[in-house]
């Protein structure tokens, strides 16, 4: 994503452009504030969603496909 601010001397207001959005705002230090808090938001680690009932993904891997014992199961869960 493209973030920009930019003076509009016609309408003596700060443009933050993000792609094709725009929004306007009364002062420079405002616009920064919100680039600011925005790029925060887009740097943050983000946590992949996980359906309900997670449980159906997890599931026994067959004994010919590991290198447990016939007596041993391994389990292949849904990494966070």
């Amino acid at each position: 994503m493209i973030i920009d601010i930019t003076e509009k001397p016609t309408s003596h207001c700060w443009v933050v452009r993000m792609d094709a959005l725009e929004v306007s705002f009364n002062s420079l230090s405002e616009a920064q504030v919100f680039v600011g808090q925005l790029k925060a938001r887009i740097e943050a680690p983000h946590v992949w969603p996980i359906p309900p009932g997670s449980a159906a993904f997890t599931r026994l891997m067959p004994d010919h496909r590991t290198a447990y014992p016939k007596d041993e199961q391994a389990r292949a869960d849904l990494v966070e």
